[in-house]
């Protein structure tokens, strides 16, 4: 399961990625100002980042919840990982 979810994290971080770069390229267009660029690579990389730990973070909470939720219920396959 935590290879599933390193891979939703991944998954994630490079989704945002790519959103942080459109938004830094229309911030260009609407500024004018190639200055955005100086700082992309940290932009992106912290917002990447704190993403993926989030959803990380989410998808195992929210794995241990359904887990217990299922022991609790009594479900013969809830103990299986």
């Amino acid at each position: 399961m935590k290879l599933a979810f390193g891979v939703g994290a991944l998954a994630a971080g490079l989704a945002v990625v790519a959103l942080v770069a459109v938004a830094i390229w229309i911030v260009t267009l609407v500024t004018g100002s190639s200055a955005a660029w100086s700082a992309a690579s940290w932009i992106m990389l912290a917002a990447a980042a704190l993403v993926a730990a989030a959803t990380y973070a989410a998808e195992r909470f929210v794995h241990r919840r359904t887990m217990a939720r299922m022991r609790a219920m009594g479900e013969p396959w809830a103990y299986r990982e």
